[in-house]
Formats: C-alpha cells, structure tokens, sequence
C-alpha cells in the first residue's frame, strides 16, 4: 500500500504542480506571506534590516526522498520603503520537480509616523519562476503492468515534452496595516496579497497551463499578557484554484531575560496536520523549529509522520555588527 502511496505522490508532484507550496512558520518567511510586509519589523526591536533562511523536509517516512524546500532572503528599511529580495527552492523527492523563484521585493510606508500607532503598506514583487523537471523519474498511467499490478518503469511511457524547463515573469501585491498603541496590550493586523497576477504559462508543452492567482489573508492579534509573556494568536487562509488552506493558531513567547525568549505555539491547519512550535531568541538572532503531525487521511500511512521545518532569522542596526549574539554565547 505504501508504495502505491508512493506512486500516487509522485503524480501529483506533476499534475498538481499549479499549486504552491505550504510552509508551517509563515510568520517567518514574511516575503512569502505578503509583499506588504517587506521592511516591516517589530518595534521593539528597533532594527534595520532582517536576514533570514529556512529549511523545510516532508514525506520522508513513503521510502522516497524527502519533498524539500529551501529559502534565503533580506529586506531592510530606508526612509519610507521597505526593500528586499527572496530566493525560493521547492524540490519534490519523487520525481525531482523543482520550482526555483527569485523575486525582488519593495513596499512603502502609506502611514509610517512615530507618532502615530497605525502602520499601513503595500507591497509589489517582481521576478522568475523556474520551473524543471526529470521526464525519466516519472511513472504514466500508460506504464501500468497488469500482470503485477503496479507501474513498471521498464515499459516505454509514450510521452513527449516540447521542453523539461520553462522560464517565466512573475508578479505579486500586497497590503498590511497593523495598530501598535503603547498604551494598550493588544496590538492587532490584518494582512492580504496576491500571487501570480500575470498567471504565467507553466505548461511543459504546446498547449497552454495557467498558473492560477493565489490570494492571501493573514489576521491577528498580538496580546500583551505581563512583562514576559506575550500571545500572538493568528489565521493564515490561502485559497487558489480549487485548493485552500485554513490555518489557525497562537504563538507565544517568554522572556528569560532581557532580549532573550523561549518561543512556543501550536497551530492547526485544517483538515491536514498539527503544528508544533519551539525556538530560542538571543539578542537579534532567533532559532525556530516545528514539526507537523499529520492529521490527513494520509496519517494511516505516514504514521501520523509529518514536515520538519527550521528556520534562522538574524536582524541588526546599520553599522553594529550583526553576530555580537554569536560573541556572547
């Protein structure tokens, strides 16, 4: 059974490759979530400009290699903008389909005064989509062995691409408003963008695909519950095509001491996995790790086995030295 699993993950890492990939630490993968949010840091910080890599592993529990997906990105503020850039890589194990997007990212400030407890952006995103694959990993219906019951690779598929690689423009909006009274312990936002807007053509043959638009809405609320806990309660929904996603859940951190956290939280994404959260910050660097434990009807075969996710974020002020963290462990 698992190894028909195995094949069936396989063709959707083809068929379904219209739909972008999910990642469990959103919040952290900022450029990912919403153009709007390029530049925008917590005050509190009092910082320039954020660097930050993440790490995503799933599926390794089929017997295939793990589905696998890689980003490095930066953005910084200057005066009224915010500016950056995102390097995504999204490899799937079976198959090896590999989307690879690089996307410069700018933002500006609408409302940005000291003074003032409102904060609203918008964002636009620009650059390329790669997309590849490997013709001669892939397993077709045509391939079906009726003797044995399963796809044999040793029978010819008979399909035939025009090209294994296709290079396309893409697009991105944003807007993301959050108030920030300091009097109050409750600082809510609200964030929406969309994806894909030139729909670009991710067909690998003669007869046009669209990639559909991908919409994005990301509500919340960060809670001030004492001087050293704080509860950040949030809903990521994602819809594009016929697929959505409802995520809902609460981030929490406790302060040790002065610039350093534990970090916890537990999410939910309906209907797919449990998302456990834990992670350190010290001084401006912040280590994040979360497991999802499958919640699918998947989870039969996985052993409720899920995505492994870890991400390293490194913020700093112009002209200090950005590892002074690393110097003082």
């Amino acid at each position: 059974m698992k190894k028909a699993l195995t094949y069936f993950i396989l063709i959707c890492s083809y068929t379904l490759s219209a739909q972008d990939f999910h990642i469990s630490q959103y919040d952290v993968l900022t450029l990912y979530n919403n153009p709007g949010l390029t530049g925008v840091y917590n005050e509190e910080q009092k910082v320039d400009y954020k660097v930050y890599l993440t790490h995503r592993s799933q599926w390794k529990s089929l017997g295939i290699k793990p589905f696998k997906t890689y980003s490095v990105a930066y953005d910084m503020k200057y005066k009224r903008f915010g500016i950056g850039g995102v390097l995504l890589n999204n490899r799937s194990g079976a198959g090896n389909f590999n989307t690879l997007n690089f996307l410069l990212s700018g933002s500006y400030f609408i409302v940005k005064d000291p003074e003032s407890p409102h904060t609203l952006n918008v964002g636009l995103q620009m650059g390329l989509i790669n997309k590849s694959f490997d013709s001669e990993k892939y397993l077709y219906e045509s391939q079906y062995n009726s003797s044995t019951g399963m796809l044999d690779e040793n029978i010819e598929s008979g399909e035939m691409y025009s090209k294994t690689s296709i290079l396309r423009f893409d697009a991105n909006v944003g807007v993301y408003y959050s108030y920030n009274e300091k009097s109050k312990n409750y600082h809510p936002f609200i964030g929406f963008s969309f994806y894909h807007l030139t729909k670009p053509n991710e067909s690998f043959t003669t007869t046009p695909s669209r990639m559909p638009m991908r919409f994005n809405l990301n509500p919340g609320c960060e809670f001030i519950v004492n001087e050293k806990v704080k509860l950040t309660p949030s809903i990521l929904y994602m819809n594009q095509a016929k697929a959505s996603e409802f995520n809902i859940g609460v981030l929490g951190t406790y302060r040790i001491k002065e610039k350093n956290d534990v970090i916890y939280g537990l999410n939910y994404r309906w209907k797919d996995a449990i998302i456990i959260h834990v992670g350190f910050r010290k001084d401006n660097l912040v280590l994040r790790m979360s497991y999802d434990v499958n919640a699918s009807y998947l989870s039969p075969y996985t052993g409720r086995k899920g995505g492994f996710e870890m991400s390293l974020t490194m913020t700093g002020k112009k002209g200090e030295n950005p590892l002074k963290s690393v110097k003082s462990f």
